[in-house]
């Protein structure tokens, strides 16, 4: 399903920058699943396609990045349990392009 590029205004430093919510890039090469379980605790999933290596970066809802990575295509495992509990973004740009979704992570 593809969605619209959408710009999101963060209040905090006048930051903007443009997301693709969508779960597949226009060229189909890139593709990103919603994180399981959502909301997550400890440990949680995401299946990413893609050719070669990608960067996987977690965002809280004020623009900080949490945690950047190289990541491969396949099921990406993200430990959440050092995270306050909240809202987060995630993005993966590989092959030119981004896709970013949001999750939830609680605390027991």
């Amino acid at each position: 399903m593809k969605q619209n590029l959408l710009i999101l205004f963060l209040s905090i430093g006048l930051m903007s920058f443009q997301i693709n919510f969508g779960s597949e890039s226009t060229s189909g090469d890139l593709k990103l699943g919603q994180n399981y379980p959502n909301p997550a605790i400890t440990l949680t999933y995401i299946d990413a396609k893609f050719i070669g290596e990608g960067t996987l970066t977690v965002y809280n809802v004020v623009g900080k990045i949490i945690e950047e990575r190289t990541v491969n295509s396949g099921i990406i495992s993200i430990d959440v349990s050092s995270y306050n509990e909240g809202v987060y973004l995630y993005t993966l740009e590989a092959n030119g392009e981004k896709l970013t979704k949001r999750m939830t992570v609680k605390k027991p």
